[in-house]
């Protein structure tokens, strides 16, 4: 009953939120397509295959669901609590204290990321509801279960056209599951043969879609022109950055699980100290640095990604969790090992992209904090100072994101009553109010292109002037 609760009360904090955030950014463009109906927003989608991209499942959702964006509240409320309990399923969990964990993972992931994955439909559906269909498909699988091979070939076609790096990371997901099921077994499992073809089926036609070579073609040119050497080099730094520093919460998951890993791999005490000191220190302060740098200007190679110091550190940091994890287990193919190389691997991925951004490294941060959760389930003790403590954390966390949405809700209401009384005036200059970054992603319409589906989205006509006023919030999360 505890458990049911749990959930229930994870569905309904996030629905609120949800009804309480208004659309934003791509989601204006996207509503007025939905708007169209069924039979436009899926022409739509294959327009787009040829046109732009090859993300043709999650352009059709992002459609339909943009426009009605009440039942988007409801669903997405469900992606994310069942999300949580396929984390908590994964792991399979020996204390009440990873449930706790576990939801913290949404609560305490970066406020930007949360901007562009959580409340953002347009990122949301992209990059958050693959995430469930994943671990649901993983879960299965570590499980032996053989009975949904029909349901999970198409799940594996369905699953490649969300988000390109997710579809790579499925297909490796399906090579690692049958080399592992290869040398246990000494046989080549035919069902995972089935799901591997359908996943790389998925995948060609995603990448290799008309759209997406259009697009390629005509942004990023200099980027484009690198070898793939030449792009890998590039990109460290974004992988350093967006892997590691930009998430605290998971940088603190990783130093509870690498002190466990350490403690149980050594016996020798003063390597054990100097281990634990190495794998802490520079993340900690590198993670923290970049916190304080979103108030204050710091100049330190901790909190520049940019740095060969950090950037040989933390390809040392990530051998040397191999090195651990290896030396923990008697297998070198398991969940601890499975979860750190897909989590490892999806911002790998990203480094042929010259995109980067909070909403592409949302799986490295998901992966790798199953990770954490994995090792922190098997060594940690429970204790009733750990649950108040977590729970505390919980609390806080929500009534800060239940004002931040409450905020934003009553600016929204304010905004929408100026531009219906302008429009109703004729007026040919609207100033509203500027919203805080850090809220629903492009929620200010800053881009030309997100100022005119702005205009058509609220009805303003194109010859209107919207000016955007400072803000009145205080403490950052008061309206």
């Amino acid at each position: 009953m505890k458990k049911k609760i749990f959930f229930i009360s994870i569905f309904l904090f996030f629905a609120l939120i949800f009804f309480l955030s208004p659309i934003s950014g791509d989601d204006w463009g996207n509503y007025i397509e939905g708007s169209k109906g069924l039979y436009k927003s899926i022409t739509e989608a294959i327009g787009m295959y040829f046109s732009w991209e090859g993300r043709f499942i999650s352009r059709i959702l992002i459609n339909i669901l943009t426009y009605h964006k009440g039942l988007w509240n409801i669903v997405n409320g469900l992606v994310i609590s069942v999300t949580i309990y396929l984390i908590i399923r994964i792991i399979n969990p020996k204390k009440k204290i990873i449930y706790l964990l576990s939801l913290l993972v949404f609560l305490l992931m970066n406020i930007f990321t949360f901007s562009q994955v959580v409340p953002w439909l347009a990122g949301n559906i992209t990059y958050l509801f693959v995430i469930p269909l994943l671990l649901l498909y993983f879960y299965y699988i570590f499980e032996d279960d053989r009975k949904l091979i029909i349901s999970f070939s198409i799940l594996n076609l369905f699953m490649t056209m969300f988000v390109e790096h997710m579809a790579v990371i499925l297909v490796l997901s399906n090579i690692l599951f049958l080399i592992y099921r290869f040398i246990r077994d000494k046989k080549v499992s035919k069902e995972l043969i089935f799901y591997l073809f359908f996943s790389i089926i998925g995948t060609v036609v995603m990448l290799l879609s008309p759209g997406s070579l259009y697009r390629s073609s005509i942004e990023n040119t200099d980027f484009s022109s690198l070898s793939m050497i030449g792009k890998i080099i590039y990109n460290i730094p974004n992988f350093i950055y967006y892997t590691f520093m930009i998430n605290p919460y998971l940088i603190i998951l990783l130093s509870i699980a690498n002190i466990y890993l350490i403690n149980k791999a050594f016996n020798n005490k003063l390597i054990k100290i100097l281990l634990i000191l190495f794998m802490n220190i520079i993340p900690i302060l590198s993670t923290s640095l970049y916190l304080l740098s979103n108030f204050i200007k710091i100049n330190s190679f901790l909190n520049d990604s940019h740095s060969i110091v950090l950037i040989i550190y933390y390809i040392i940091y990530i051998l040397i969790f191999l090195y651990l994890i290896i030396k923990n287990n008697k297998n070198i193919f398991n969940k601890d090992m499975f979860f750190f190389i897909i989590g490892i691997s999806s911002n790998i991925v990203m480094m042929i992209s010259p995109t980067w951004g909070y909403r592409t490294s949302f799986a490295t941060y998901i992966f790798l904090s199953i990770f954490s959760l994995l090792i922190i389930n098997k060594n940690i003790k429970e204790k009733k100072i750990y649950t108040i403590i977590t729970s505390g954390i919980i609390i806080i966390s929500s009534i800060f994101y239940l004002t931040l949405y409450i905020s934003t809700y009553r600016q929204y209401k304010e905004n929408k009553s100026i531009i219906d009384k302008s429009i109703k005036e004729n007026s040919k200059v609207i100033e509203i109010y500027r919203y805080p970054s850090f809220v629903n992603c492009n929620i200010n319409p800053d881009s030309d292109y997100h100022l005119r589906v702005f205009k058509k989205y609220y009805n303003i006509s194109e010859d209107t002037e919207v000016i955007l006023l400072n803000n009145k919030w205080k403490y950052l999360i008061l309206y």
